[in-house]
């Protein structure tokens, strides 16, 4: 069966804003990455326009989608407006795509749903969607929508039972727990990194069913995250396999994101979906957080072909038309105000570290199979 990659052209070129930490481009070089490496056919790229209304109501309120819409329509809303739905206040600006934008990646975890339920494709990869923290009626942590909410409600909708959502981002999926708390149809598993916003996601949350947190602090390293996947997540899902597996593959845990303190390498990045996918061959990865653009576009890229059991693929050198289109990328922040650092650019994979299994983490997984009543 064949696997596709969602995109939109409505990614090329829109941005947040200036000074916003998403003011750069991660979906299309994502894509182009992926074509200029020879990785993928034609046929497997799959563009979409955004949902429709009654779609998006599915979860998010009317009155709020309406306000969204009229926000990239006039450009602006009356005072009122804003305060009351969050939408051009804070971190969640008014900029030209802001309907548009959020409506089409969640029309494509919508259709990549549809598609995999109709059995047309086993895999499916969004690398626009991940917006996690939106909510019914409320912008939130960059997230007009939340397609990954809407995503699993067609799921259900179509008849998938046994929905398993797994978000590797390093900030907590507080609107997707908060809207699935002990549904019997889903389980939430996020690793993130604690202490930071939204300051969600604690441990004692798994104490609901269908949760499983684990916070992790800044020296969570690779070994690390090989154990919590391969020692804990998967032996206790493979009890009762999935039907449907849903990735949120958030970037911002790798070394060099500006937006937490956890240094993974790619490396066990890539690992970690990879060991996961074992669960379900019915999987969606989406995107998610990722704040610097160059090694974004790098993971999201390589998810295509860990996506397709093709990893080693990553082993290639990468070709001087994706270091020229990693070089391109503009990029405000300080960490490239000396020019930006060769292994960005120069090579797919970070260099291997020699890390050893915390202590901290084997007492939180102590701890949550303490919650869960599990023995592996």
């Amino acid at each position: 069966m064949q696997n596709f990659l969602y995109t939109s052209d409505v990614f090329k070129g829109s941005r947040y804003g200036r000074g916003h930490p998403l003011d750069m481009d991660r979906v299309w070089p994502s894509v182009e990455l992926v074509q200029m490496m020879g990785w993928i056919e034609e046929k497997q790229i799959v563009k979409h326009g955004p949902a429709e209304i009654e779609e998006l109501i599915k979860f998010h309120d009317i009155d709020y989608v309406l306000a969204l819409k009229e926000a990239e329509d006039k450009q602006t809303l009356p005072e009122k407006i804003k305060k009351k739905y969050n939408i051009g206040i804070g971190n969640n600006p008014i900029f030209s795509e802001v309907f548009s934008r959020p409506a089409t990646a969640a029309k494509a975890s919508i259709s990549a749903i549809e598609t995999i339920a109709a059995k047309k494709a086993g895999r499916i990869l969004n690398i626009s969607g991940g917006t996690h923290h939106g909510r019914k009626s409320e912008a939130y942590g960059f997230c007009f929508l939340n397609d990954c909410v809407l995503s699993i409600l067609k799921a259900i909708e179509l008849g998938f039972q046994n929905i398993l959502y797994v978000d590797i981002d390093a900030h907590h999926c507080d609107g997707v727990q908060d809207f699935f708390l002990d549904n019997k149809k889903v389980n939430i598993v996020s690793i993130h990194e604690k202490n930071r916003w939204p300051f969600t996601g604690l441990v004692d949350d798994c104490k609901i069913k269908n949760i499983l947190n684990f916070p992790v602090s800044e020296k969570f390293n690779d070994e690390d995250i090989n154990f919590l996947i391969n020692k804990f997540i998967i032996p206790y899902f493979k009890i009762n396999c999935p039907d449907l597996l849903i990735i949120q593959a958030g970037a911002d845990m790798l070394c060099g994101d500006p937006q937490s303190r956890i240094n993974l390498s790619n490396n066990a990045y890539w690992k970690a979906i990879s060991d996961l996918l074992s669960l379900c061959d019915k999987s969606l990865i989406l995107g998610g957080g990722g704040y610097n653009p160059y090694l974004t576009a790098k993971a999201w890229a390589g998810n295509w072909v860990v996506l397709n059991e093709k990893i080693e693929l990553l082993d290639m050198d990468m070709n001087r038309e994706c270091h020229e289109l990693l070089k391109s990328l503009k990029w405000k922040n300080s960490r490239v105000k000396n020019g930006i650092p060769i292994e960005w650019i120069g090579s797919w994979r970070d260099k291997k570290e020699n890390n050893e299994i915390s202590n901290e983490i084997i007492s939180l997984v102590n701890e949550i199979k303490e919650i869960k009543k599990y023995e592996i």
